[in-house]
């Protein structure tokens, strides 16, 4: 966080404001009331529910006249979804509060207590403090369309991470049988895996029977376009000769049977959750700039502004490299530096990987990426690696995103030399 950040801040802060630091939990939330300088003005808890809030606003109120206070600031972490729920209620009420993020509260802890002593008492007085001091976060309940992205985003990234787990399983258990059909089939996207996969799993079980027996069976369970039967013949091959196990096939069969539906129900609620995205997209301003960039599709785009919200809060397309995580950060002591141009990695890695993705594909499409791309690896002086050019690209990709946004218009490639 930078020194003119915090300047800033503490500028915005009127004189004599109050600084209640709240420690959020599921049932009781502990709250301690800061003054200017540190000063312990009340400690208080208040239940998570409408009258917890209630009793927290009117108490502040006395506190507020009784130190002759000008205002008074609430700060919290965000904590699962327990801050949004205050949030949303203090927005409502028009109270002002401050997000303080979770590793900064830890270590600012953990350097005020040697002993790294811990509990909700202290962490509320680190969040008041991190407060009065100006170390906190500009971040804002998303609103109308911006707040459904987000959600869709969410479950996005949540469901996407359930079926990267049950495709592990899945190749766990096909390990145990039939380690060797990974040479045949690479993924389970195709109707003819999923036949076999649903028939006949076990490398012990394909060559019991023949080649031609073992095809007609696929086929019994096959419900796609075109069998792919010169992969069940090389599957067949490497059957003969696998080192899969013969015991437990029956067990481990139903196994991959039940993670193989489990899988095949969570595409489907991908491609449900990719639907509601796009539509939910329709109905954004900023959608039809970023969708003028060719080689950003419609799920990029949804999750790039699920990932930023409404550009309109953002005052520079720093700010957008910053949460991203992408902005180069200084790493050295003395005569030791981990790399010249280190990323930050501390911003949202949904946003930082669409952005890899999507740049990746902006150097197969788009001239301009495609020149610079090869430039900063090819150049005489200082030349990056892939990873590097393409982190820059990511710098700039934002950039031209934030400027599209900004200005209400549509991209052409002559834009790339003007941002």
């Amino acid at each position: 966080m930078s020194n003119s950040n915090i300047s800033r801040r503490l500028a915005q802060v009127k004189s004599g404001t109050l600084h209640a630091g709240v420690d959020l939990a599921l049932e009781s939330n502990v709250i301690i009331v800061l003054d200017e300088k540190a000063r312990q003005c009340d400690r208080f808890r208040f239940p998570q529910d409408i009258d917890g809030y209630k009793y927290m606003h009117e108490r502040l109120k006395k506190v507020c006249q009784k130190q002759g206070a000008s205002q008074v600031v609430i700060a919290m972490e965000p904590t699962n979804y327990f801050w949004k729920l205050l949030a949303n209620w203090l927005e409502q009420n028009q109270v002002d509060y401050h997000l303080v993020n979770a590793y900064t509260v830890n270590k600012h802890r953990e350097g005020d207590q040697i002993d790294r002593s811990k509990d909700d008492p202290r962490d509320a007085f680190v969040i008041g403090d991190l407060s009065r001091t100006g170390k906190y976060t500009e971040t804002q309940l998303p609103r109308g369309y911006y707040a459904e992205l987000r959600e869709y985003a969410t479950l996005y990234y949540q469901t996407m991470k359930n079926v990267h787990r049950a495709k592990s399983i899945l190749w766990g258990l096909l390990g145990q049988v039939f380690p060797e059909l990974s040479r045949a089939f690479k993924s389970f996207s195709g109707a003819t895996i999923t036949a076999l996969l649903k028939t006949c799993p076990a490398a012990v079980s394909i060559r019991a029977l023949s080649e031609e027996d073992f095809i007609a069976k696929v086929t019994t369970a096959f419900s796609g376009k075109r069998l792919c039967r010169s992969k069940l013949r090389q599957a067949y091959r490497l059957a003969r000769t696998s080192i899969g196990l013969v015991d437990g096939i029956q067990a481990n069969a139903l196994a991959i049977q039940i993670h193989l539906s489990h899988l095949e129900t969570l595409q489907k609620e991908i491609v449900q959750i990719i639907t509601a995205l796009k539509s939910c997209l329709q109905q954004v301003e900023a959608a039809q700039y970023l969708l003028s960039v060719k080689g950003l599709n419609t799920l990029s785009v949804a999750l790039i502004l699920a990932e930023i919200g409404d550009p309109d809060r953002y005052r520079s397309a720093s700010q957008l490299v910053k949460m991203a995580g992408i902005q180069p950060v200084p790493n050295s002591s003395g005569r030791k530096q981990r790399s010249s141009t280190p990323m930050s990695h501390q911003g949202r890695p949904g946003l930082r990987s669409t952005l890899y993705f999507a740049c990746l594909r902006l150097t197969q499409v788009d001239r301009r990426f495609q020149e610079v791309y090869h430039y900063l690896q090819n150049r005489t002086k200082n030349p990056l690696t892939k990873m590097q050019a393409l982190g820059v690209l990511m710098n700039k990709l934002l950039h031209i995103l934030w400027a599209l946004m900004h200005q209400k218009i549509f991209y052409n490639p002559n834009f790339f030399s003007a941002v």
